[in-house]
C-alpha cells in the first residue's frame, strides 16, 4: 500500500514536471539541452520516487521499532541503556558527514548523467551529419569522455555509500562489547542477574537492525535528494512569458496588428530597435530582409512567444500582455521556420492544428496544402506513421504537412516563416494560390526569400538593422532604387536565395 502511494506521488510529480516544461519560455528551452531536460523528467523523477517509496516503507516502521525497543531497554535498566547508546552520537555524526559527501557526489553524478543523455540525444538527431562528415570515431571518442566522467562520479558515490555498513557494524560491535564487559562485571558482583543481562543483550542485538536500516535509508535519501533537487530546481523556474494577474480572455480577433516602438535584444545584440508597424485586418504582409534583420523575431512577438524589451504589441487594439496567453495563441496559426513533426500518423500531425477536428476538415486542409498528392502514395495513406521528426518525408512534404496544420487551425491570423522554402516552383505557386483563396479575411504575415511569394503580398515590409527600412507594394518598391530593389535583383529569385 505504501509503495503504491509512492508510485502515485511519483507519477504525479512526473506529470507536473512535464506540464511545467510545456509552459517555460522559448528563451529557457533555447539555453537548455534536450537530453538533460529529458533526464529530469525520467530518471531524476524515478530517483525521487524511489526515495519517497523507501521513506514510506522503511522510515516509519523502523523508527517506531527503534523507539519501542529503546523504551523497553530503559524500563529494564536505564543506566545500562545509556551505556549501550554511547556510540550513537558518533554514529550520527559519521552518518551526517558521509551523507553530506554522498549528496555532493550524487549531485555531480546526476549532472554527468544529464550531459551523457544530452550528448546521446543530440548525436542521434544528427546521424546524417555524422555519417556525411565521417565523424563516427570523433563522436565516439567525445561520448567516451563524457561516459568516463559519469562513471568516475558514480564510482565516487558508490564508494561513499559502501562506508555506511562498516560504520554501523563498528558502532554496534563497540556497544555490544562494552555492554557485555560491564554486564559481566555486574553479574559477577551480584548487581544484575544473568537473565536480565541476556534479555538486555538480546534487545541490544536487535536494536541495531532498525538503526542499520535507517542508516541505509539516509544513503538513499542522499542519493535521491540530488535528483529531487534537480527536479524542484526546474519546477521553481518561472516562465518569462506568463499571464498577468489581471489578464482576461481575448475576444474574437479580426486580425488587426499594431507594433508600437518595439525593441528586442538577444543579450547585448539589438535585433529590433524601435519598430512601428500597422497591419490591417485581412492584409497580407511579406517580411523581407537580410539574415539577422529581425524578421522571425518580429513575427514571434505577435503570438507572444517572446516579449519586447520596449514597446507594445496590440491585436485589435488590445495589448496582448493584458490578455491570457492561450486565448491569444488559439487565434493564431503558425508555420515555423524549422518544421516540427512528431512520430505518429500523417493525420495526427495535421490534426495538431485543431485537436478534435473532423475527418472532412483534415482532408480539406490536406488538399489545400497539396498533402493529398503524396499521401495517396504512402503505404497506409493518412494512417501512415511518418517517423520521428518526419524522417520518412522529404523536406517539401514536411512543409506541406505544416501548412495543412495551419490551414486546419482556421485562425484569423496566420504567420508563415519560410513556408515554401523546400518546395519546387510549381508546388509553391499552387500553395500560394491556395493560401490566398482561403475563405474569410485573415491577416497573414509571411517571411519569405522567394520573389514569387513576396510579390503577391498586399504590402512588403523591408527590415534592415532592426528597423523598417521600406514598405509598400512590390511594384511600388521596385520603382525606387532602394534596399528592396537591390535585394530583388540580387537575393530574391524565383527559386529562393541566390
Amino acid at each position: 500500500l505504501l509503495s503504491a502511494a509512492g508510485l502515485q506521488l511519483g507519477n504525479g510529480l512526473r506529470r507536473r514536471v512535464f506540464t511545467h516544461l510545456q509552459r517555460l519560455s522559448l528563451g529557457y528551452h533555447n539555453q537548455q539541452r534536450v537530453g538533460d531536460l529529458s533526464t529530469r523528467v525520467t530518471s531524476d523523477v524515478d530517483r525521487s520516487q524511489d526515495m519517497l517509496i523507501q521513506i514510506l516503507a522503511a522510515l516509519l516502521p523502523n523508527a517506531l521499532l527503534l523507539v519501542g525497543m529503546v523504551t523497553v531497554m530503559f524500563v529494564v535498566d536505564a543506566w545500562f541503556t545509556l551505556i549501550a547508546l554511547s556510540a550513537t552520537p558518533l554514529l550520527v555524526f559519521a552518518t551526517y558527514r558521509a551523507t553530506h559527501r554522498l549528496k555532493e557526489a550524487t549531485r555531480s553524478a546526476r549532472r554527468a548523467e544529464g550531459l551523457v543523455a544530452a550528448a546521446a540525444t543530440e548525436n542521434l538527431g544528427a546521424i546524417p551529419l555524422v555519417q556525411a562528415f565521417t565523424l563516427e570515431n570523433t563522436q565516439g571518442a567525445s561520448f567516451a569522455t563524457l561516459t568516463g566522467s559519469s562513471l568516475r562520479a558514480n564510482l565516487q558515490a558508490a564508494r561513499l555509500q559502501a562506508l555506511f555498513s562498516p560504520i554501523v557494524d563498528i558502532s554496534a560491535a563497540f556497544s555490544v562489547a562494552l555492554v557485555l564487559w560491564l554486564g559481566a562485571t555486574r553479574v559477577l558482583d551480584g548487581d544484575m542477574t544473568l537473565g536480565v543481562l541476556l534479555v538486555f543483550m538480546s534487545y541490544l542485538a536487535s536494536l541495531y537492525k532498525p538503526i542499520k536500516q535507517l542508516a541505509k535509508l539516509s544513503t538513499a535519501l542522499a542519493k535521491g535528494a540530488a535528483a529531487t533537487e534537480r527536479v524542484f530546481t526546474l519546477l521553481a523556474t518561472e516562465p518569462h512569458i506568463k499571464n498577468r494577474p489581471t489578464a482576461r480572455r481575448a475576444p474574437m480577433f479580426s486580425g488587426e496588428i499594431d507594433l508600437q516602438d518595439v525593441a528586442f535584444s538577444h543579450g547585448r545584440e539589438d535585433v529590433l530597435r524601435g519598430v512601428t508597424l500597422h497591419v490591417a485586418a485581412g492584409e497580407r504582409v511579406a517580411l523581407v530582409g537580410r539574415t539577422g534583420a529581425g524578421k522571425t523575431t518580429l513575427a514571434s512577438l505577435v503570438p507572444r512567444l517572446i516579449d519586447p524589451d520596449r514597446g507594445r504589441v496590440r491585436i485589435d487594439g488590445h495589448d496582448i500582455r493584458d490578455l491570457t496567453i492561450d486565448s491569444v495563441r488559439d487565434q493564431i496559426a503558425m508555420v515555423l521556420q524549422d518544421t516540427v513533426l512528431l512520430r505518429g500518423s500523417l493525420r495526427d500531425n495535421i490534426a495538431w492544428g485543431r485537436p478534435g477536428a473532423q475527418e472532412r476538415d483534415i482532408r480539406r486542409a490536406a488538399r489545400l496544402a497539396l498533402v493529398d498528392e503524396f499521401a495517396s502514395r504512402l503505404p497506409d495513406g493518412f494512417d501512415t506513421v511518418i517517423g520521428e521528426r518526419g524522417a520518412n518525408l522529404s523536406g517539401g512534404q514536411r512543409q506541406r504537412v505544416a501548412i495543412a496544420r495551419a490551414i486546419l487551425r482556421d485562425a484569423p491570423i496566420m504567420i508563415l516563416d519560410e513556408p515554401t522554402s523546400a518546395l519546387d516552383p510549381r508546388s509553391e505557386e499552387l500553395l500560394v494560390e491556395a493560401l490566398a483563396g482561403l475563405p474569410g479575411d485573415r491577416t497573414m504575415l509571411v517571411i519569405a526569400h522567394r520573389l514569387s511569394t513576396v510579390r503577391d503580398a498586399d504590402r512588403v515590409v523591408v527590415l534592415d538593422d532592426g528597423l523598417v527600412a521600406e514598405q509598400g507594394p512590390h511594384e511600388a518598391l521596385m520603382q525606387h532604387n532602394g534596399l528592396y530593389r537591390r535585394m530583388a535583383e540580387t537575393s530574391l529569385t524565383p527559386m529562393g536565395v541566390s
